[in-house]
C-alpha cells in the first residue's frame, strides 16, 4: 500500500466550486513527496519504521498538510464567497431600511396632504368677497392673540373681532371671528394691504373702531408676510362705584325750588332718536374701549340734585324721554353707583319745583335758541337733528321753560318766531367730563353759569345746529 495513506475522505466537505481533481492532484503529489523522502532515508537507515518516522519528523502529519494545501487552493473562492454574501446581506438590510423610509415618508405625506386639504375647507367655506378669490393676490395671514389686561395675561375668550380693510369701495369688506378658547382671533389668509380692527366684549364692552373705523388700530398687511398681534383686552365688565355729584349752587338758586337736571346720554344716530343710550370710556394699552348702556335696557344716566345735592335717579318712559314727575317720586340719595370709566355730561338743564310736573315738554324735537359764547351766535337747535352727545362733544346749559313765546316759523322750521331778548340755553366754553374711578373718592363738581348770559345783545346773528363745531363725538 502507498504511504503515507491519505483519502479523498480525509479532506473537508466537498464543495460545489471545488475542481473534481484538486484532492486527488493533492494526494498524488503529496505521496510523491513523501515517497522521495522516504527512499532518502532508507539509503541512510535501512530500517523502514525509523525512516518513515523520520519522514513524518521533517514533513508533519500528512493529512493536515493535505487539508492546508486544499484550503490554499479553495482560500481565494471561499473568501469572494464570503464577501458575496455579507454584501448580500448587507444590501438586504439597507433595502429593508429603504422600505421602511418610503412607507414612513408616504404616512407623513398623506397627513400633511389630509391637513391641507382640511385649512383649504376651511379657507373655501369662510365668506369672501369676490376680490379675494383672485389667484394674482399675494395673501397675508391675519391673528391676533386676546389676552386680558391683568397681572396674570390670561387669555380673552368670546370677544367678538371685525377686521375690515379699507381702501377703495370696490375693495373694501370685513369678516368676523370669535376668540376661541386660547384667546386667538383667527381671520385666515386675506388679501394684503391696510386694515383696521374693532373688537367687542361678550359683555357688550367695544373699542373706538368698533363703531367709527378710522379711529384707532390700523395696521397693513404685507405680501406673503405672516401678521400677528397681541392685544390687551377688558378681563371683565367694569365694576360699579359710589358717585357724589356736588352742584356749586349760586346764591340765588340755592332754594328747595330749584333742582338740576343731569342727562349724561347720547342720541348715537340722530336719524334714529329713539337710541338713547349711556356710554363711559376707560383706556386699555393706549386704545379706548366703551361701555355702553342701552335706555331700553337700563334706564340710567339721568339725574336730579337738589339745593343739598341729594340725587335721584330721572324716572323715563321707555323711549327714553322725560315723564311729568312730582316730589314724592323722587328717591334721593347722597351718592349713586355707576360703572367706572370716564364720562361726559352733555346736557343741563335747570329746572324748578314747579316745573317737574310738565317735564315731558322738554322734547328732543323742540327747537331751542341757545348763546354759542365762542362764535358769539345764537343758534337755533334741536338734539333729535343735531345731537351733541360724545366723547369730543360740548356741554350745553338749557333753562327749558324760562321763555314762553317761542312759535316754529312755518317758512323755516329751523328758526323760531320769537319775542324775548333771552336764549334758552349756553353753549359751555369747556366739556364737562368726569371720571369714576375704583381708587379715589369720586365727588363730581359743577359750576353753573351766571343766567345773565343768556341775554341776547343787539346785533347777535342767529345760526343752526352746525355752529356748535361737531355734533356727534368720536367713540
Amino acid at each position: 500500500m502507498a504511504w503515507p495513506e491519505i483519502s479523498i475522505d480525509d479532506f473537508p466537505p466537498e464543495r460545489d466550486d471545488e475542481p473534481s481533481s484538486l484532492r486527488q492532484d493533492i494526494i498524488d503529489e503529496l505521496t510523491d513527496h513523501f515517497a522521495c523522502a522516504l527512499n532518502r532515508e532508507l539509503l541512510k537507515n535501512p530500517d523502514e519504521q525509523t525512516a518513515k518516522q523520520r519522514v513524518l519528523n521533517q514533513f508533519g502529519d500528512p493529512i493536515k498538510i493535505a487539508r492546508q494545501l486544499w484550503l490554499d487552493a479553495m482560500k481565494e473562492k471561499i473568501m469572494s464567497q464570503r464577501i458575496m454574501t455579507g454584501v448580500s446581506v448587507a444590501m438586504a438590510v439597507c433595502g429593508f431600511i429603504v422600505v421602511g423610509l418610503v412607507w414612513s415618508m408616504m404616512k407623513q405625506n398623506e397627513s400633511l396632504n389630509l391637513k391641507m386639504l382640511e385649512q383649504l375647507a376651511s379657507i373655501t367655506d369662510r365668506p369672501q368677497p369676490a376680490q379675494i378669490s383672485s389667484v394674482t393676490d399675494e395673501m397675508s395671514q391675519i391673528s391676533f392673540q386676546l389676552v386680558q389686561d391683568n397681572k396674570d395675561k390670561k387669555p380673552a375668550i368670546g370677544f367678538v373681532g371685525k377686521l375690515t380693510k379699507t381702501g377703495t369701495q370696490t375693495d373694501q369688506f370685513t369678516v368676523e371671528d370669535v376668540s376661541d378658547e386660547s384667546g386667538k382671533l383667527n381671520f385666515g389668509k386675506l388679501p394684503w394691504g391696510k386694515y383696521e380692527l374693532s373688537l367687542q366684549s361678550p359683555w357688550g364692552e367695544h373699542n373706538s373702531n368698533w363703531e367709527s373705523i378710522g379711529m384707532q388700530f390700523e395696521f397693513t398687511a404685507i405680501p406673503g408676510r405672516k401678521y400677528i398681534e397681541t392685544i390687551a383686552c377688558p378681563s371683565a365688565a367694569p365694576e360699579k362705584v359710589p358717585v357724589q355729584i356736588k352742584v356749586n349752587w349760586p346764591v340765588e338758586l340755592k332754594s328747595d325750588d330749584y333742582f338740576l337736571l343731569c342727562d349724561f346720554r347720547e342720541i348715537p344716530f340722530p336719524s334714529n332718536p329713539d337710541q338713547f343710550r349711556l356710554k363711559s370710556a376707560r383706556v386699555i394699552q393706549n386704545d379706548s374701549w366703551y361701555y355702553v348702556r342701552n335706555q331700553k335696557k337700563n334706564t340710567t344716566g339721568v339725574y336730579l340734585l337738589n339745593e343739598k345735592n341729594e340725587i335721584s335717579q330721572c324716572p323715563l318712559n321707555q323711549k327714553g324721554e322725560f315723564i311729568n314727575l312730582a316730589l314724592t317720586a323722587l328717591n334721593e340719595k347722597t351718592s349713586i353707583k355707576l360703572s367706572y370709566g370716564e364720562y361726559v355730561l352733555s346736557y343741563i338743564y335747570l329746572i324748578q319745583k314747579s316745573d317737574l310736573s310738565k317735564l315731558s315738554e322738554i322734547k328732543r324735537h323742540e327747537f331751542n335758541r341757545i348763546m354759542n359764547l365762542k362764535t358769539g351766535q345764537i343758534i337755533t337747535y334741536t338734539r333729535a337733528l343735531y345731537d351733541n352727545t360724545g366723547f369730543n362733544a360740548t356741554s350745553m346749559f338749557f333753562v327749558p321753560f324760562k321763555n314762553k313765546t317761542r312759535l316754529p316759523n312755518p317758512d323755516d322750521p329751523m328758526k323760531m318766531i320769537v319775542k324775548s331778548n333771552e336764549a334758552d340755553g349756553i353753549v359751555l366754553p369747556n366739556q364737562i367730563r368726569f371720571t369714576a374711578s375704583k381708587n379715589d373718592q369720586n365727588i363730581w363738581e359743577i359750576n353753573l353759569p351766571d343766567l345773565e348770559l343768556l341775554k341776547i345783545p343787539e346785533g347777535v346773528q342767529e345760526g343752526s345746529g352746525g355752529a356748535l363745531g361737531g355734533r356727534n363725538g368720536a367713540g
